[in-house]
Formats: structure tokens, C-alpha cells, sequence
């Protein structure tokens, strides 16, 4: 008699060990997918040459901000964020290098900040005189909507694009210092390949 009880209890343990096999196997299957399944790693920040990435962003008033490239007019993309101490120092020399070429340049700045920031980005943009469009860069579909495409992992991040829609020239972090001291040259460069005559 307890012989037949200890079989009976056997078959549930069997079947309870059958069960835990199967969902073991079962996760590592799931494991292993998962591993083959990750995604691609972001791009590197865009080079000179290649076309850049057109995008539209909302404003501090919820206005659409619209970068078109091959517009005919070179643009300077400049990506910020208001926690960043070299975009405080670098802000100035930038506005006024909008103020200065507003009839031959476009500028747009791209906020990396997020939408709950929106306060602190108004406050920076009065306190250092930034008159140009500035859009505020959010995330869809998983990447963000102006600066993934470029590439930017640092701020600032400024991309100087010619007339035909091609990236001209890019500056990270430090090397924004160089976009503020030889502009003039840069963008007169720019002048006189827009102005070359068509064939």
C-alpha cells in the first residue's frame, strides 16, 4: 500500500520535472533570441560631404521649426543644451554670428534638454540674446528626431551645411571654439561656392 502511494506521488514529480525542462529550455530559447535581436548601435556624428539630414522640431510656442536642406542659402545647425558650460560660454559669439549674417545664413538651434526643461531653455535664451529659431529635440520611435541622424553625442555639436544641401564642415565640443574664430573665412568660402556659376 505505500508502495502504491510513493508511485502515485511519483507521476505528478515526473510530470512538475517535465514542465520545469520544457520552460528552462524554453527561456534559454527566448535568451538567445534576444541576444541576435539587438539593435544596431547609433551612427557617428555626420562628415563633410554627405547630405544632410532634413528634420522638424517645435518650438518654445509649439511653432514648427523646419530645416530644409538645399534651400540654396548655407544653414549652421547648432545643438545645445542649457547644462552645458562651454554652450553658456560659446552662446554669445554664436547669436552674434546670426545677428551678423542673418541675409546670407540660416541658424537653428536644436535643444537637447527634453520638453520638461522648456522653462529653464526660455530663461536661457533670453539671458544670452538668442534670436534665432530654436527648436527642442525629442525622441520618436526611439531615436531622437534631429540629433540621432546627425550623430551627436556631445554638445555643442555645430554642423555648417552649404547651399546644396551637403554637410560642410562639423565642430564638437571644443572645437566649436575654432567655428567661432575662423567663421568669417568659413562661411566666405561657402559664399563663393554658392555663387559659382552653373554649367
Amino acid at each position: 500500500m505505500i508502495l502504491f502511494r510513493l508511485g502515485a506521488l511519483a507521476k505528478p514529480a515526473g510530470l512538475v520535472c517535465a514542465v520545469f525542462l520544457i520552460l528552462a529550455s524554453l527561456a534559454m530559447s527566448l535568451e538567445v533570441r534576444a541576444e541576435n535581436d539587438v539593435p544596431s548601435p547609433l551612427r557617428s556624428i555626420v562628415t563633410p560631404g554627405e547630405a544632410a539630414p532634413a528634420f522638424t522640431l517645435k518650438d518654445l510656442d509649439g511653432k514648427n521649426i523646419v530645416f530644409q536642406p538645399a534651400s540654396g542659402k548655407p544653414s549652421l545647425l547648432v545643438f545645445w543644451s542649457v547644462f552645458c558650460p562651454l554652450c553658456k560660454e560659446l552662446t554669445p559669439m554664436t547669436a552674434a554670428i546670426a545677428t551678423r549674417n542673418r541675409k546670407s545664413l540660416n541658424v537653428i538651434g536644436v535643444n537637447l534638454d527634453g520638453k520638461r526643461f522648456t522653462n529653464a531653455v526660455r530663461i536661457f535664451l533670453k539671458e544670452y540674446g538668442m534670436s534665432f529659431p530654436v527648436g527642442l529635440d525629442e525622441i520618436r520611435n526611439d531615436l531622437f528626431i534631429a540629433s540621432d541622424p546627425y550623430g551627436v553625442e556631445k554638445t555643442p555639436t555645430a554642423v555648417l551645411v552649404d547651399g546644396s544641401g551637403k554637410v560642410y564642415r562639423v565642430y564638437v565640443a571644443e572645437r566649436m571654439r575654432e567655428l567661432v574664430k575662423n567663421f568669417d573665412s568659413e562661411i566666405a568660402g561657402l559664399k563663393v561656392k554658392r555663387a559659382a556659376p552653373k554649367k
